[in-house]
């Protein structure tokens, strides 16, 4: 993430100006962004003051600097008349008062003047030397069109392709940094890589402001992130032609919103849909985001697996089962493993009845590779139609964290066709390219991914150790502006095996099993519970060495996998010290 100094106004109207900042800010560390800056020095050599504003500058130690002049609208040139020498600058029919090649153009040796005073070298031995080069951002053009060569190289424009990812503007202004100049016998200008001290006082002279906030800069990044909508649109188009589809997608693929779009497209179509997961706050969620498209009971039921069932065994007085959940643990794991069974009977009751309410048109499942193999077979004696009903399937294999538990090895559902989604958008490429460093699983992302903040680690070595830990970490995310709604705290443990058990104050609060969420407080979940869901930062805690050889993944690979990857923007992981 690039280092902000300026935010572009909140009232500025160039297009072309929020084009080239939406993905300029999402230039890695390297980069320093100014926008609007008033540049007024005094060139000595000359005797003369410069007093410009620049649209845009761009500066990397290690490239240079680049002034950007931002311009709407379609431009063109024509010639000068026969009495006079150069070019006319159109703005569409409008003619342009001064060429806008000279407004940035003529800033470029003052500015080289002004800083071989300000850079010199230890011991009298010269200047270090900042390239400074010009471009200028044409955000509605995709080519140079009536524009002619002669009065601007063409590989000086950074046109609308150009913008497309931060990856493609990071090679661009590159190459335009890299341009031989005549002055300089073809060759670029030189660039030295400025001393500590001295790039302090270039960064004061361009103009130190306050950084925004990290939420300031993350919704700045929203701004060029990976639009997932017209990929996910193309992807769900296809899955309308058949009647059963499986969809497996890494984490962070999008499948939950995909989960979404086709509920809302099926309900629309006047389809009857009910979506199935295990994990109950995704389900509440899913229900929230339905009730908040209007959408009632009759239309759609979200749900978690066992909620459902239990109520309709229930409704269905399915005889010798429990009018509610045991509290005693023998009890309770011998209630849950008769559930599939009775939920089974109660669907084939009310089929025997005729009651087509408690049935439906579609049965979409999310998070499917946390079903059992047997309840998917129970899932399909929820539609009307239970030989061509509408089903989705959405699964990640990577993401199967209950032992013990068979899956994915359903028949009817292996049957299905697969449609795979094979990157995620939703973590920042260093949060993705910790997960692979420390379990083994690559997940492939997008080009435009942002890069983000490095994932910070903090060493424990008592589990003890982490509630100081955590309440450090929050105090130093608050001065960075994070709100605590924005952070969530997850353990690779559940409540009874965590370090952080005893944690519950106004600060914090376990979402421990069939908790909601805490709306005032930081919320502590273990992965478990939390699986399809997100926040902008994740604590991630618990995390013990290995038990198994050092140097291969870790033995709980796939947990790690779904703790990290709920956070967006910035992972901290909470590790634990290794014992020689």
């Amino acid at each position: 993430m690039s280092n902000i100094r300026k935010q572009l106004s909140v009232g500025s109207t160039s297009r072309s100006e929020k084009a080239l900042f939406d993905v300029a800010v999402c230039l890695n560390d390297g980069w320093n962004v100014w926008m609007n800056v008033h540049l007024n020095f005094a060139v000595k050599r000359h005797g003369n003051d410069v007093d410009r504003e620049v649209d845009c500058i761009l500066y990397h130690r290690q490239y240079g600097m680049l002034l950007i002049e931002c311009k709407d609208g379609h431009l063109s040139t024509e010639a000068a008349p026969h009495n006079s020498e150069g070019f006319v600058w159109k703005q569409g029919n409008r003619t342009m008062e001064r060429s806008p090649v000279e407004q940035v153009q003529s800033v470029i040796y003052p500015l080289h003047d002004h800083f071989s005073e300000m850079f010199p070298k230890e011991q009298g031995s010269g200047y270090n030397r900042v390239r400074v080069q010009w471009a200028l951002c044409l955000s509605d053009m995709e080519s140079m069109e009536k524009i002619g060569s002669n009065a601007m190289q063409p590989k000086r424009a950074i046109f609308k392709s150009d913008l497309k990812s931060y990856n493609t503007l990071e090679r661009k202004v590159k190459k335009i940094l890299e341009m031989g100049e005549q002055s300089r016998g073809g060759q670029p200008f030189a660039n030295d890589v400025l001393p500590d001290e001295q790039y302090n006082r270039l960064i004061a002279f361009l103009g130190c402001f306050d950084e925004p906030t990290w939420p300031e800069l993350w919704d700045m990044q929203a701004n060029a992130r990976v639009r997932p909508t017209a990929i996910q649109e193309m992807l769900m188009e296809s899955i309308t032609r058949n009647r059963r589809m499986r969809v497996e997608g890494v984490a962070g693929s999008g499948k939950s919103l995909l989960v979404q779009w086709e509920t809302c497209r099926l309900v629309k179509e006047g389809k009857r849909v009910v979506v199935l997961c295990y994990n109950d706050l995704l389900a509440e969620q899913m229900q929230r985001n339905f009730s908040d498209l209007g959408f009632n009971d009759g239309q759609v039921v979200a749900a978690s697996f066992h909620k459902l069932a239990a109520k309709y065994v229930r409704l269905a007085k399915v005889k010798g089962f429990p009018r509610k959940e045991p509290e005693e643990w023998n009890a309770k794991i011998e209630y849950f493993e008769n559930l599939p069974k009775c939920f089974a009977e109660a669907l084939l009751q009310f089929r025997c009845e005729k009651k087509k309410a408690r049935f439906f048109d579609a049965l979409i499942i999310d998070e499917g590779q946390d079903f059992e193999n047997s309840w998917l077979d129970v899932t399909l004696h929820l539609l009307n139609d239970e030989t061509t009903g509408i089903v989705r399937f959405f699964y990640d294999s990577h993401q199967t964290i209950y032992k013990g538990r068979e899956v994915l090895g359903n028949i009817a559902f292996n049957a299905m066709p697969v449609m795979v989604l094979k990157r995620g958008f939703r973590s920042t490429k260093k949060i993705l390219q910790w997960v692979y460093e420390n379990t083994d699983i690559r997940i492939p992302c997008y080009e435009e991914t942002v890069s983000g903040r490095d994932v910070d680690v903090r060493i424990y070595t008592n589990p003890e150790e982490q509630v100081e830990l955590l309440h450090r970490e929050v105090e130093r995310l608050k001065k960075k502006g994070v709100e605590p709604k924005d952070i969530l705290v997850v353990s690779l443990h559940s409540k009874a095996n965590s370090a952080l058990a005893n944690l519950n104050d106004e600060m914090f609060r376990w979402s421990d099993v069939n908790d909601s969420l805490n709306s005032r407080a930081i919320n502590i979940v273990s992965a478990y519970r939390y699986k399809g869901l997100d926040k902008r930062v994740v604590i991630l805690t618990d995390l013990e060495p290995s038990r198994s050889d050092p140097g291969a993944p870790h033995s709980n690979a796939h947990l790690i996998l779904v703790g990290a990857t709920r956070a967006k923007d910035h992972l901290v992981v909470f590790r634990q010290r290794h014992k020689i």
